[in-house]
């Protein structure tokens, strides 16, 4: 029954893991309006974490020579729904916002609505899809 039990734990584990390993880390995704993610650690939940380069025309926060340091972004992946989000303070710009966008990844896009929002702020809404670069 012990050994039972062990199997039965490991082939769980490693079927969770498997499940919120559908987005490949690391990588890295470009969307239509030129901003990059690059994704860059992921826990067996699927948790993950990494950079977000704002090249959004029209927006705040954008990523440049005034601006040099990337956004963090953190997420989580369940199958091939993805969710993720990222706080506009780096340290050197503070827009006082933050985006979520959810979405869904089929092969090498990833396809997400998101919602802008942040205190004083009418939420923005839109919609991104990413192409994995690498």
């Amino acid at each position: 029954m012990k050994r039972f039990v062990t199997a039965l734990l490991f082939v769980v584990a490693t079927s969770v893991s498997a499940f919120a390993q559908n987005v490949p880390i690391p990588s890295g995704w470009l969307n239509q309006r030129g901003s990059i993610m690059k994704l860059y650690a992921i826990t067996p939940s699927g948790d993950f974490t990494g950079v977000y380069f704002n090249n959004a025309a029209g927006f705040q926060c954008r990523y440049g020579p005034n601006n040099p340091v990337p956004y963090t972004v953190n997420g989580h992946a369940s199958g091939n729904s993805v969710i993720f989000n990222v706080v506009w303070n780096n340290g050197i710009q503070n827009c006082n916002s933050k985006t979520v966008w959810i979405g869904t990844l089929q092969g090498r896009t990833l396809t997400t609505k998101w919602t802008l929002s942040g205190p004083g702020i009418q939420p923005i809404h839109g919609t991104d899809i990413f192409q994995q670069q690498w």
